[in-house]
């Protein structure tokens, strides 16, 4: 009777505490649900075809392509063939592979191309390719090196040929509206979707994030993030903002460090570049070690509270929406605390903690799946959800144990290839 009792003066707090946990989760999940309508509204590919500049009547712009390389000789050779087949003038970009502490025949392979430039970098100390980007681009000045705009990619990436004029026609875009200081974002996805369930698993989770968040942010007039591969800024905003960004995320930093300037960076799907996704667990770890470990929770607080002074001094729209961008858990905690609190109203019976869980529910459905009507789907994409709990199991012991371990490192943390 005593125990009976005691469930019975412990259910209303247990009730308000499970709707305060779902209150919780409805903050993030609620900015997802807004993001991914205004993508799945969205024809922004179209749009920016059609009010992109005629480029017979313009001089094509000038590019320098950035690859930093850490021991890519499996690799590189990959990308550097499809840098080939651009369908843009050949004259209008060059490529330069940054050989960063090498100890492969990278440095030989790119040489060997004959129009290719390689620079090698030795140095121990500051290891890293946030400190390989600063180097490199001091090189180009040095070096008087000619160009309006750098593209930076990664070395186990590959481009479509139309990839430099996609890009050229949105800085164009902004050239005509007055904008010297540009900063663009491509697509960027999975190379190697159909090979495994894991890689199709990847293909959703980088869908989301490198393409309907930001077709929907740009939608809502926001700032796409920065997500390395695929990078392209103006010369004049290099110069503006140097390279300054070396912990394991550097291009977020940079990002962050861009937004809390005033710099909106666009988004420009029709730009493709896709990556290879590791197909071993061992190259799995090491990855998704990379990706979590980026920034520790404490450093993200911290940029939230100045992007947040910063948006409300200046009543800028795009920084406050970056505090929401920011502040938005992965979506592997969201699986998890969302099906918690769903089994928990279940469990309690209380009509407004199982209403709110299932909306919570439905909100993250429709952000989870909005890619299958976005995009092309790979094949095998459908089977792969049955082993969507275990791979959001893995998420989550990454980004609550394994990165703790890792997050305070800058040298690379590389993952092994294998050749596409």
């Amino acid at each position: 009777m005593t125990l009976i009792t005691s469930f019975a003066v412990l259910l209303p707090l247990l009730s308000w505490t499970l709707l305060l946990a779902e209150l919780v989760l409805a903050l993030p999940i609620s900015y997802l649900t807004v993001v991914t309508a205004a993508a799945l509204l969205t024809r922004f590919s179209q749009r920016a075809a059609a009010s992109a500049p005629e480029s017979s009547t313009v001089e094509p712009l000038r590019f320098a392509v950035l690859i930093p390389a850490h021991n890519e000789e499996l690799v590189i050779g990959t990308l550097l063939a499809s840098l080939q087949r651009l369908a843009y003038p050949r004259s209008h970009y060059q490529v330069y592979v940054i050989a960063d502490n090498c100890t492969d025949g990278t440095a030989s392979l790119v040489r060997s191309t004959g129009w290719a430039t390689v620079y090698e970098r030795l140095d121990l100390q500051r290891r890293g390719k946030g400190y390989a980007l600063n180097w490199a681009l001091r090189q180009l000045a040095e070096n008087g090196v000619i160009y309006d705009a750098c593209v930076f990619l990664d070395a186990d990436a590959v481009v479509e040929p139309s990839f430099l004029r996609a890009l050229e026609q949105a800085l164009q875009a902004g050239l005509a509206r007055g904008e010297r200081l540009q900063a663009l974002q491509a697509s960027n996805t999975v190379l190697n979707a159909s090979a495994s369930p894991g890689t199709a698993l990847r293909w959703l989770a980088l869908s989301l994030m490198n393409h309907v968040r930001p077709l929907g942010r740009t939608r809502l007039g926001a700032s796409s993030t920065l997500t390395g591969n695929g990078m392209c800024l103006t010369r004049a905003l290099l110069e503006r903002y140097p390279w300054e960004a070396f912990s394991r995320g550097e291009d977020y930093e940079y990002y962050l460090h861009l937004v809390e300037q005033g710099i909106c960076v666009r988004y420009v799907p029709a730009a493709i570049v896709r990556s290879q996704m590791p197909l071993r667990f061992a190259q799995m770890r090491s990855q998704d070690l990379r990706w979590e470990a980026a920034e520790s929770s404490t450093s993200a607080l911290r940029r939230a509270s100045r992007l947040l002074r910063a948006g409300l001094q200046a009543g800028d729209w795009r920084r406050l929406e970056a505090v929401a961008e920011l502040l938005t858990p992965p979506l592997s905690v969201l699986l998890a605390g969302t099906t918690l609190v769903f089994l928990a109203s279940l469990l309690l019976h209380w009509p407004p903690a199982l209403l709110s869980a299932l909306l919570l529910l439905l909100g993250l459905s429709l952000y989870v799946l909005s890619p299958l009507a976005l995009l092309e789907t790979p094949k095998g994409i459908y089977k792969a959800f049955f082993f969507a709990p275990a791979f959001v199991l893995w998420k989550l012991w990454v980004y609550l144990v394994l990165r703790q371990k890792q997050r305070q490192k800058r040298d690379w943390l590389r993952t092994d290839r294998t050749p596409a």
